[in-house]
């Protein structure tokens, strides 16, 4: 168990090294290519162009059971550890956990609580995801509830229907001015076969460590809400 100290220096260092801008690539799993949904992996790590980095930082590993996975595909409850290191042996440096929501519904709508290392240690904010008509976006809220940032992307962009062709982007905004973005970034031929995704994150500039684990969580949301539920789609 960790002991005071630690818990202390995991709740403030970065996580992310200092970088201002990291790339999140999905880990293929073969179950997907049986319609079949398998837990989400995902590897992080410093962009390399349109690449993945050859420097792999943290690893994103998904806890969930087999028989909600079976049963409720995207919609199912779900936590996501983050932990150092390239493989799910590190330790855990962030958590962010999904209660059952239904998807496309305007109640029950997707959400993450977001925790400073393991699921149950201390919560440093939530990320809310609003009924919307035509528009994709979040509130990325802190420990107190107060609103920190927004997301915001709209549907009619060429990369929803042509994931080969275009990124699809979501602006971060604080007080209404664009300080960040989260993009998904065009599929290649070998990603539309494997049913991954890759996408980058810029985050804030003046962001603390806490608000880009924030920013962060946010991302993985939106590629479990939107993108997920692409994948699935396409199976049938």
């Amino acid at each position: 168990m960790m002991n005071a100290p630690e818990q202390v220096m995991m709740e403030g260092a970065d996580i992310f090294q200092g970088n201002q801008k990291i790339m999140v690539k999905q880990e293929f799993a073969l179950l997907e290519c049986f319609s079949c949904e398998a837990k989400n992996r995902y590897r992080v790590s410093v962009p390399n162009g349109e690449e993945e980095g050859p420097n792999v930082f943290l690893y994103v590993d998904e806890e969930s059971g087999c028989c909600e996975r079976i049963c409720c595909s995207v919609n199912r409850s779900l936590t996501l550890n983050v932990h150092q290191g390239c493989t799910k042996d590190g330790p855990v440096v962030a958590s962010m956990h999904k209660p059952f929501h239904l998807q496309g519904c305007c109640f029950c709508r997707p959400s993450f609580t977001v925790f400073a290392g393991p699921e149950g240690s201390k919560q440093i904010g939530q990320i809310e995801d609003p009924c919307r008509i035509c528009v994709m976006d979040q509130q990325i809220k802190d420990e107190q509830g107060n609103l920190a940032y927004t997301t915001n992307g709209s549907i009619c962009q060429m990369g929803m229907c042509c994931p080969c062709c275009a990124s699809v982007d979501f602006d971060i905004s604080k007080d209404g001015k664009k300080v960040g973005l989260i993009s998904k970034r065009p599929m290649t031929i070998g990603e539309c076969f494997k049913k991954t995704n890759r996408f980058t994150i810029d985050f804030p500039q003046g962001a603390d460590a806490t608000q880009k684990r924030l920013v962060f969580a946010a991302a993985m949301l939106l590629d479990l809400e939107y993108f997920e539920q692409n994948k699935n789609d396409n199976n049938s």
